[in-house]
């Protein structure tokens, strides 16, 4: 299925604007690595504090650097999408792309966890308290998701295909 999908793709409009400008593919990469570090970096933060490291700083100013973490979560949304448009069958049939996708899957799912059910709880505590179990787990879950999907990444290259 997702290799008529991609099979589809092939010869597009996306496709051909992607394929044909000699600077775009690097671009990208930069733009992409960009939101990368951006999310990364205030997600670690966000996240390692949830799990009740960094308690000197305190929970609402952790929770200042979401929007660092949606611009980046963003940036590397379109360039993703582009990278998928720009070489689809590579991509469709790619280990490490495909379990980057079921990692990114989990990492939403779990967001949103935390967004509805807990959110709540956590906005409850004052600054300086420790946060319950299950936000630390969700914290963990968000951070070990993160970074397979940043190594998942990186992988892709020299992975198997099919």
């Amino acid at each position: 299925m997702l290799e008529a999908f991609a099979q589809s793709l092939v010869g597009g409009s996306i496709y051909t604007w992607v394929t044909s400008i000699y600077w775009l593919w690097p671009l990208m990469e930069i733009i992409h690595f960009i939101g990368l570090s951006l999310m990364l970096g205030a997600l670690i933060i966000t996240d390692l504090r949830l799990a009740g490291f960094f308690r000197v700083i305190s929970l609402r100013a952790s929770h200042s650097l979401l929007p660092w973490i949606f611009i980046g979560f963003g940036l590397n949304l379109i360039t993703g999408v582009l990278f998928m448009f720009g070489d689809p069958l590579r991509y469709a049939s790619n280990t490490g792309f495909l379990f980057k996708m079921v990692l990114v899957f989990i990492a939403g799912l779990n967001a949103l966890w935390f967004l509805w059910k807990l959110q709540p709880i956590v906005d409850q505590l004052s600054d300086d308290d420790d946060t319950p179990a299950i936000v630390k787990t969700v914290a963990f879950t968000s951070l070990i998701c993160w970074f397979g999907v940043l190594l998942l990444g990186r992988l892709i290259p020299y992975v198997s295909t099919g």
